[in-house]
Parts: structure tokens; C-alpha cells; sequence
């Protein structure tokens, strides 16, 4: 019967009417990932956003860290389901994957000693086959920190020169900071520019 089967990822899916595409959110745990998704819905309610998000989440609304997933709805104006995945979850994204129409992947750029464990885990996500062809959009977080390190830094730190040349999606870079909204309406421009293309 028809629908019996597994739906088509992307576009495909929200043609026919169904389901909105899901957007993974990925990244090492503490990277920000659970701010980032609130902010973003923030800005959607807020017409006209393009400043910072200064004093939008008290001190005792700061997110925990994600121990299992969480989904999010994003009005781009049409829907997107944000899945953001715990980063002691990620033995088990691989699973997730073949629902996945488009990645972001989160690291924190105030924190050096993550540097590796997120290259490896980014390396890993890339050559996953189910997100050979998936944009994907790598933040670097934590840019209001003093000790943060600088996009030119983390991309040599990375390689990510390297990263590009070899990898087969399409991969964007941004520097952000999810805590006073730096950069989060390049974000939202591209989330609507993929979600376009998916249609």
C-alpha cells in the first residue's frame, strides 16, 4: 500500500504533504546546542530581529546540557522539525540519520581541549551515507567568551580547507554566539535558503 514504506528524505517528504523535513542538531555535549534551538525560535516570534538577543533567557532558564533528544518546530515561514541530539548520545546517531534533510553541527570554540573529539565526531558524521549529499552547516559557538578561538583558528585547527575539498555535501561555517545572539540571523538565512532548495 502506498505510505507503507519509509518516507523520502528531504524535500520529498514535505511535497507529498506529510511530514516537515528534520533537521539534525549535533555536536559535543556542553557546545550549546539546547540554547541555540531557543534562540532561534525567539527570533522567529520577534518581527523585524536584527540585533543581538540580549537578556531574552534569565540566568535560571539556562538550558542543561541534552542527555536525549529534543524536538523543536521552526517556522521558516514553512515547518521544520529541529532534532537536537544529546552529545553523550552519539553512539547512537548514526540511527537518525536517514530521517536527516539537513545537519548542524555545533562546537564550542572557547573550549580548546574539545577541538579533537569534535573534529573526530564531525569526520564521522560526514562520511555517514546517509548524509552524503545533506547541507550541512558547522557553528562554531561561544564567540562572547574571551578565551574563544577565532573562525581562522578553529578552521586550521580542524583542517577544514581539508574537510571541504574531500567531503561530498555542502558545508557552510559560521561564527555565533547562542548566548547574546551573534550571528543567529546568518543562521536563520540559511535554515530558509535549505529549506527552499528542499522544496
Amino acid at each position: 500500500a502506498a505510505g507503507a514504506g519509509p518516507l523520502p528524505r528531504g524535500g520529498s517528504a514535505m511535497a507529498g504533504g506529510r511530514s516537515p523535513p528534520t533537521f539534525l542538531l549535533l555536536g559535543a555535549a556542553g557546545g550549546g546546542k539546547s540554547l541555540l534551538v531557543r534562540r532561534l525560535r525567539h527570533i522567529r516570534r520577534t518581527r523585524g530581529y536584527r540585533g543581538g538577543l540580549r537578556d531574552t533567557v534569565a540566568p535560571s532558564q539556562t538550558p542543561v546540557p541534552q542527555v536525549g533528544t529534543n524536538l523543536t518546530d521552526l517556522r521558516l515561514p514553512r515547518k521544520v522539525t529541529v532534532r537536537e541530539l544529546g552529545g553523550c548520545m552519539g553512539p547512537i546517531w548514526p540511527s537518525y540519520y536517514s530521517e536527516c534533510s539537513a545537519l548542524l553541527f555545533v562546537v564550542d570554540a572557547s573550549n580548546p581541549t574539545q577541538v579533537s573529539s569534535s573534529c573526530v565526531q564531525l569526520l564521522s558524521v560526514l562520511s555517514a551515507a546517509p548524509l552524503a549529499s545533506v547541507p550541512v552547516l558547522v557553528l562554531f559557538n561561544k564567540i562572547d567568551l574571551p578565551c574563544y578561538m577565532s573562525l581562522a583558528e578553529m578552521k586550521s585547527l580542524f583542517r577544514m580547507q581539508d574537510i571541504v575539498a574531500c567531503a561530498t555535501q555542502p558545508i557552510t561555517m559560521l561564527e555565533i554566539s547562542a548566548c547574546d545572539g551573534t550571528g543567529l540571523a546568518d543562521v536563520l538565512q540559511w535554515l530558509r535558503a535549505t529549506l527552499k532548495d528542499l522544496c
